[in-house]
């Protein structure tokens, strides 16, 4: 059983100029975001992240066919980052089982928001590189 650990990837962040994401002030995000994704890295292990034991955190596996224009944009981005990854000396390519999302709830007046990330094969560093407030990603 192995830990799984985050961290912001703020070279490949996507912004989401919702006031509910990337405007938020940072006591905000520490208090909701951070001390959310801590929960679940002391709750859970990798193995329960990948193997779907976790209610509505799952691997995005079908993400390149969702038709809502956040589901698009968030699966282009993916390209982008594997694309950068080619580029260094140890390749890692992320498929869409290695893009998950985590519910994080607790937000005034939300009723939780979606951090979306990926994992590099092999690894058990959940990257952040996506907020979701008002669940766009899966919105169709």
């Amino acid at each position: 059983m192995s830990k799984f650990t985050w961290r912001i990837d703020s070279e490949n962040y996507l912004s989401n100029n919702s006031k509910y994401a990337d405007k938020m002030s940072v006591r905000h995000f520490i208090d909701k975001v951070c001390h959310g994704l801590d929960e679940y890295s002391e709750k859970y292990t990798l193995e329960d992240v990948k193997a779907g034991r976790i209610k509505y955190c799952h691997a995005c596996a079908e993400l390149r066919k969702k038709d809502s224009g956040s589901a698009k944009r968030l699966y282009g981005h993916m390209q982008e980052i594997n694309a950068k990854l080619g580029n260094k000396p140890m390749p890692a390519q992320i498929s869409e089982q290695d893009i998950y999302q985590f519910k994080i709830k607790g937000f005034e007046g939300k009723q939780e928001y979606r951090c979306f990330g990926y994992f590099l094969p092999g690894d058990s560093l959940f990257n952040l590189i996506y907020l979701d407030p008002d669940h766009e990603i899966y919105k169709e």
